[in-house]
Parts: structure tokens; sequence; C-alpha cells
């Protein structure tokens, strides 16, 4: 997929960021409460405007034995040269403030843009460039009014000293008597010749430094020769708050509590020409020039450092209308945002949310006026600690008030949290979690989550909980949303997983994906919330439909964990599960794995009931990624499934599969033909009812891993996530 895994698709309805709740939104610079959390880190380019000559890159192209003329033609477009006499008069404003006639000569020997002590061919460059420049000031009138031509002071003109004394400078005395009255022209007229400190690898047009209208022989020029010198790249970190209070400091761009700052365009150069700002007060689009200077930055040639992790939500409508859709984000203070989309028919929409929400944990409820699917994807790197990878999951439907999850691990290289959304935005919920480990011992602990936000339970920082094996049950007094995440250095390998709890236990569970050759190793959470113990019996349906076996006995509010690589028979094997109990419980499966060097984990629960219908918002085959649908048919006959993928676009494309009775299928999505390289979403329709997984692999960005998430039955109008990070 590359460094461009992703760019979130235009918004249609655009975007409608508000404060909600009862009380009015945050005085802008008064006491505002911070909704990003940590730090923010521009990486910059340059100094100075950029436009024109970057003196930077002459001194190093000079230094490597370029001639002047092929330099000035490097950053000047289309010029040519011509002379005048170096003898001509001109009124220099000095030092002292008065104004005193020197010859051009005379005035270039005293110039101070550069020391003596450049290399010849770059002080040639210079001299003139400044010879030029003069020229074109007298030509504009600029100081005319005042009753000089040029002035001293490098910011409004060039730098120059009546107290030099030339004898002291002998190598710019040379280069002025070299290129005695040498001009740089364009149609004939002399240039403003324009000059600056350090371009940062790209040179900026005077529209992009200044405004107005672009100048032909001033176009925007890459220059890789700057590179070495220290202004060429620059990094400024700040804290959230600070940058808050900056933004906030002035009119144009105070938002109140800052939710998130997106680039909105560049210019040729790469300069930042539009960037927003948004906030609890609303959104603000400002010239980078202006944020560059509120912020502190040096230059507006700037790119904000991408977090450790990169949050996408995807949206998958199926139907035959188009979806208005209204994504709100909870923040942990309780602050929200919301922004509307339109996801077109048969199509699917992207979103990156670290483009709306940087450096926070986020919740997000997806409401539409069709039904429509919502997964999440997260690719990160842990504390960067090396657990690098991604992790995919399905929505879940609504709120309840209990949850369940199999999983749950913080010994070794292990680091567990649970996430708890409370989506309501009136009432606290109050929240009871009882931790049940594989020896029957358990903990119950107690947490509070605020109306409209989210919290996180990082259970490796919980006292007796941080070197346990244990299973969980979440129980609140009012709705909430709740998902598992586990970071993970497991043997060799580093990544991560994410699943959505479990409403229920349940008798049965189902799972497609299941897989122990190669570097696969896969492993079963068997979790038993009951007083008594309860026989699971796994049944394997392997590629050939033949099946294997095996019962399990699981003990009292306890949890066991089946080693698939283990069992007789399954040491490698493609396989799908059905898990059946003598009593309900609840049923995980987790993977670990070096996918052709992509090493990492996944996890999924389980799916409790069959259908002939799944839908997959999240699915992409460009870059280094590979997506895998995994199908499994239980059933003592043949199944006939319809496959359809639907584009960004809104185009289709539909192939059928076969699956043999009692036996598992797998699609390589990345080798149908017109799908090799595309982002889509997935509906799988059957004769008869099945179960569906979807596996991906990947690089992104430097993060390798995969992730795997089962399907839904039917879109539905309303989705929540617990989970979301977008900070480091």
């Amino acid at each position: 997929m590359g460094k461009n895994r992703r760019i979130a698709l235009s918004i249609t309805a655009g975007l409608l960021l508000a404060f909600l709740g009862t009380a009015p939104g945050p005085v802008p610079g008064v006491g505002t409460t911070v909704a990003g959390g940590g730090n923010v880190t521009f990486i910059g380019y340059g100094k100075g405007h950029g436009v024109g000559l970057c003196m930077a890159g002459v001194y190093y192209r000079a230094l490597r034995g370029e001639e002047y003329h092929d330099i000035i033609r490097t950053y000047y477009t289309g010029v040519s040269f011509s002379r005048i006499s170096d003898d001509m008069v001109i009124r220099v404003l000095c030092r002292d403030g008065v104004v005193r006639p020197y010859t051009m000569r005379e005035y270039l020997y005293r110039l101070q843009e550069e020391p003596d002590t450049w290399p010849a061919q770059g002080l040639r460059v210079l001299v003139v460039a400044a010879r030029t420049y003069v020229l074109s000031c007298i030509a504009r009138g600029k100081h005319s009014a005042d009753g000089y031509d040029i002035c001293p002071y490098g910011s409004c003109c060039q730098s120059f000293n009546e107290q030099i004394d030339p004898s002291t400078r002998p190598n710019i005395v040379a280069a002025v008597n070299a290129t005695a009255g040498e001009i740089i022209t364009y149609n004939g007229q002399p240039i403003i010749a324009a000059y600056d400190t350090c371009c940062g690898g790209y040179t900026a047009g005077p529209e992009e430094a200044w405004g107005g209208d672009p100048v032909p022989y001033l176009r925007p020029v890459p220059d890789d020769a700057c590179a070495p010198d220290e202004d060429h790249h620059w990094r400024v970190t700040m804290s959230w708050g600070d940058l808050q209070n900056r933004l906030n400091s002035r009119p144009e761009t105070a938002v109140g509590a800052l939710y998130g700052v997106e680039v909105v365009s560049r210019w040729t150069s790469g300069r930042v020409k539009e960037i927003r700002v948004f906030g609890s007060g609303g959104s603000r689009v400002v010239s980078g020039r202006l944020f560059a200077s509120i912020v502190g930055l040096q230059t507006h040639f700037f790119y904000i450092a991408s977090q450790n992790f990169d949050e996408y939500l995807l949206l998958q409508n199926p139907s035959e209308e188009s979806a208005e859709c209204l994504i709100t984000y909870m923040l942990n203070s309780g602050d929200t945002l919301q922004e509307e989309c339109i996801v077109e028919p048969h199509s699917r929409l992207t979103v990156k949310v670290n483009d709306r929400v940087q450096n926070a944990e986020v919740s997000i409820k997806v409401s539409s006026n069709v039904p429509v699917v919502a997964e999440r994807a997260m690719y990160f790197d842990f504390l960067g600690l090396g657990r690098k990878g991604g992790h995919a999951s399905l929505g879940l439907r609504e709120p309840r008030r209990r949850w369940y999850f199999a999983e749950g691990y913080t010994a070794g290289g292990f680091d567990t949290f649970f996430l708890v959304q409370n989506p309501d935005p009136a009432n606290p919920a109050h929240l009871a979690v009882s931790f049940l480990g594989n020896g029957g011992e358990a903990d119950e602990m107690y947490y509070t989550v605020a109306p409209s936000s989210r919290m996180t339970i990082w259970m490796d920082q919980e006292p007796g909980l941080d070197q346990g094996e244990f299973t969980a049950e979440v129980e609140s007094d009012v709705p909430v949303v709740a998902e598992r995440a586990v970071y993970f250095g497991y043997r060799d390998l580093g990544g991560g997983s994410a699943a959505e709890g479990a409403p229920d236990p349940a008798t049965v569970w189902y799972f497609a994906e299941g897989y122990t050759g190669g570097g696969f190793d896969a492993w079963f959470l068997l979790a038993n919330p009951n007083p008594d113990e309860v026989t699971a019996r796994l049944t394997f349906f392997l590629p050939d439909g033949s099946t294997r076996q095996v019962e399990v006995p699981v003990a009292s509010r306890s949890r066991a964990t089946v080693s698939v690589d283990d069992l007789p028979g399954m040491e490698n094997q493609e396989f799908s599960t059905l898990v059946e109990a003598d009593a309900p419980l609840v049923a995980e499966r987790a993977m670990y794995f070096n996918c052709r060097g992509r090493r990492g984990g996944h996890d999924a629960m389980g799916i409790r009931e069959l259908s002939r219908d799944w839908y997959f918002a999240e699915g992409f085959t460009g870059g280094d990624f590979d997506t895998w649908l995994l199908l499994a048919n239980p059933n003592p006959h043949p199944v006939k499934a319809v496959l359809t993928f639907m584009r960004v676009d809104g185009s289709r494309r539909q192939i059928e599969v076969y699956l043999t009775p009692r036996s598992r299928g797998t699609v390589h999505v990345d080798e149908i033909s017109g799908l090799e390289d595309a982002e889509f979403s997935i509906h799988v329709l059957a004769d008869g009812n099945i179960a569906a997984e979807r596996a991906m692999y990947f690089s992104y960005q430097g993060r390798d891993g995969g992730s795997c998430s089962q399907g839904t039955p039917t879109p539905a109008p309303e989705w929540y996530f617990a989970e979301g990070y977008t900070g480091s």
C-alpha cells in the first residue's frame, strides 16, 4: 500500500463541527480544556521566504564546482544576461539614516549578505543578483517617495553597511570586478532578483510567499543542493495545550478546545497553502503563512509528524440510495465533534480519523438514514517498542449493559486494554468489571465513564492483574459499548489485536478462519462464566471436507486455552471451527504469525449465528496489502456463494465460489482479475447458511502485521466503536 495507504475522500456534505452538550462552549483563550493529549511535532524545511536564489544551495553548488551562470539559471527560469555600467550612481539609505550617493561598484563592495570566505562562484552569483535587484527597485520606484533608491536592511532590500572597508574583503571585490555590470534579465528587463537563506529543498513562487500573481522567472524549482545546510530541515515539538493557546491568542485561529489541525491544500513547492483548525468553537481555514506565524514556525513549509497510531473508519453502503451519515467523535474529556458525509450507493468511504481528531483517545458513533456497515482499522507502533502492526474491528450495533471477553493477558510482553464508550449524553456509566483467571480466581473493579465519553482501562497497571491470564465481564448501570485491545511481544513477533465484546455467552460459536501452517500459531480462548464446569467440543472443518474433534473441559468461572498447533492432526492445517458447549460460554480465536515476513497477530470473537448474507466494509489489495476472505460451510450439503466487491467509485465486480460440505473455503482477493490494486467493500450472498471472516496481511508505513474481522449479516442505521486512538 505504500505510504499513501489511504487518502480520505472528500466529505460531500461538508464538515459540521459542533460542541455538544448543555453548557456553552469554552471561551477561546480563557480556561479552555485540551481535547487532544500529548505533544504535536511539526517537521519543517527551510528558512525565510524561499523565493528565487536559495543561498544555501548556491553555496553548495559553488563548492561542487558549478559555474555561476549555470547556478543562476537553476533558480531563475528562462533568464538571460545583460550589462550596465558599474559607474552608475545610486542613492543609498545608510544605517546611520543618511542618504549617500554610491557608484554601483562601491555599493556592491559593501554588501553584507554573505561572508568573504564564500567560494568564488557563489560570490559571483550573489553580486550579479544584488546588482540586478537594485535596478528592479529603481524601476519599480520602491523607495522613490522616500528620496533614495535602496535601503540597507535585508528584511526589506539588501543588507548593506557603509562602515565596511573593501580592502578587508578581497574575494567580494574580486567577484564584483569579475562580473562588472552583469545583470539578469527576462524579456530584456531586469528581473526582481529575489534570494533568501535556504529554500528547504524547493524554492517558492512569490504567490506562495507574499500572495499575488505568479512570476514566470520565479517559478518554484526543486533544489537538492541545500540539503547539507543547517536550515534545510527542522523540528518543532510543543504540547497540545501550548498549540491550543497559541491559536486561541489570535481571533483568526481561535477555536476554543482544540480538536485537530488538518492541512487542506499545498502550493507547488509543498508549502502549506491552507490549513484547517477545528475545536469546540468551530472550524477555521487560514493560510499556511498565517498559521506558521502564529504557531512560531520559521516557514510555512512543514508537515505534521505522523502519530504512532493511525485510525481509519470504513463505511459501506450496499443499498440503492445514498447514505447520509453523521459521525460523532467522543473524547475522554466529554467533548464531542460531528461530521456529516455521504456514502454513494454500492460504494464505500474511507475517513482518516487522525485528520479530524489528533493526539486523542476517541470513540465513535455512526448514524445513517439508510442501513450501512461500519468498521474501524488502526495501524500502530505501540509505545515505540517495536510492537508494530494493525487491527480491524466491526462496529457494535447498540450499547448494552453487559459485555463478555474470553481473552486477556498481561504477563511477559503483553499489554491488555479494555475500552468502554458511554454514548449517553446525560448519564455517567458506573462499571463493575469482573476478571476471572484460569484457576477460578476472581477480581472485581469499579469505574465511572462520563456522559458522551470513553475510558481506557490498562490492565497491566491494575494492582494484582499485571501478570495474569483472564477473561472479563463488563457490567454497567447504563448501556455502554466495550472492546478489548492487546499489544504484545510474542516469541519473535510484535503486534496487536482488537475485538469487540460479546453481549451474551452462547452454546454455539463459529469461526471461519484458522491456520497452523508455516509461521502461524492458532489458539482458542474459552470463557466459562457459569458456577459449574462446562465441556466444550471443538470441530475443525478442513478444506477437503474432513473433520477433527477435541473436547475441552472449562472449569467454573474460569477460562481454558487451546493451542490448535498441539492437537494431533492439526499441526499444519487450514480450518474453520465449530465450538459447541453444554452450557453457554464465550469463545475467541487468537492467531500469531509470520506471513511472508509480515509479523504480528490478530484476534476475533466467534460468530453466534450462521447467515446467507455477510458484509465487510474494509478491503484493500494495493501496495503491500493482501486481503483474504474465509468462508465456513458446516452444512452436510454444498453451498454456492456470490461475492460482490464494491469499489469506491460505485463500480462492482462479482465472482462465484463453491463450498463443499462441512469444509472451509479461502479466497485470495488479490488474485481476482480487476481487484489486484483496489479499495473495496464486500457482500457475500450464499444459497445456504455459512460463516464468513476477512483477514488482511500488510506492510503499512513501516508497520507490518495483519488483522481479522468477522462480517455482519445485515447493515444497520447505527454503529458504535469504543476503541480509537490517534496519538503517539
